[in-house]
């Protein structure tokens, strides 16, 4: 990131001459469409923009593709990787949150959250740009943090709305919509048998019969895809990592790394710069 550019920055336009040419690589880039449509391609998937969609771009992963119609309208912010990185409120809320906005850049909102987070916008512009104030910085983290954790609100309503919807769909739906949201601090066959009220057996041969794969297997599967999404992350650590997927040690996550992906997380990531 160049010294000069801004750590945030709220404009109407992505033409707006203070946004920089490869804003994609090292901002979080907010964009709350507020008439109008669009599209665009992430890791290969087609996503779909209408009026009170709020959209995430993480930074470093491409955006392609991207098309706007003529009456696009939107305000767009962008918190640079280096603040949203310091001003983390809870580390097990960050990750889930960086996982669910990979898995759902576009967020259809309430009008109440819309209004929240045009407010939150013009909050941090104002704070930003307050350079007369004493204590600049450190009100401009206390609202970052803020609408950050207004943001993670908005992620947990839509992940409870998931549930209530597959509440009626079958067992093994069910089952794999808890696996990918609790797999990461429970990975034991008998903690989704107890959510869902059946045995373990029972679970398994629901999960053979629907996918010819145990139970256990959809747990390793989707927990490994987590663990790849998050080691492919330069901005979190091995501690915090390990953290997040509740080993009581650094030691025990590189052991644990080492069995699912065959190597230990330092030489994964060294493979990814090569």
């Amino acid at each position: 990131m160049d010294n000069n550019s801004k750590e945030i920055i709220v404009a109407n336009s992505l033409n707006n001459t203070e946004i920089p040419k490869n804003f994609t690589k090292d901002y979080f880039t907010h964009v709350l469409c507020q008439n109008g449509s669009g599209q665009f391609v992430i890791l290969s998937k087609e996503y779909k923009i209408t009026s009170n969609d709020i959209v995430i771009f993480l930074p470093g992963i491409p955006v392609i593709d991207l098309m706007l119609s003529p009456d696009f309208k939107a305000q767009y912010l962008l918190v640079s990787s280096q603040i949203m990185n310091k001003n983390n409120p809870d580390i097990g809320w960050s990750i889930n949150g960086y996982l669910f906005s990979q898995e759902n850049p576009v967020v259809t909102l309430t009008e109440e959250d819309r209004n929240k987070c045009m407010q939150n916008f013009d909050l941090l512009k104002a704070k930003y740009n307050d350079q007369n104030h004493r204590f600049r910085k450190e009100i401009l983290n206390l609202q970052l943090q803020i609408f950050v954790m207004d943001m993670w609100q908005i992620f947990s309503d839509k992940l409870q709305q998931r549930i209530f919807s597959n509440e009626k769909g079958s067992f093994f739906e069910r089952f794999l919509q808890l696996v990918e949201m609790n797999c990461m601090e429970n990975r034991e066959v008998n903690f989704y048998s107890d959510k869902m009220c059946i045995s373990p057996k029972y679970l398994n041969e629901i999960c053979k019969k629907n996918s010819g794969e145990t139970a256990s297997y959809w747990i390793q599967t989707l927990t490994i895809q987590r663990l790849i999404m998050l080691l492919k992350n330069p901005d979190l650590n091995f501690t915090e990592i390990a953290h997040a997927f509740n080993f009581s040690s650094q030691s025990f996550f590189s052991r644990y790394v080492r069995k699912v992906l065959g190597v230990s997380p330092s030489e994964y990531r060294g493979r990814l710069k090569d």
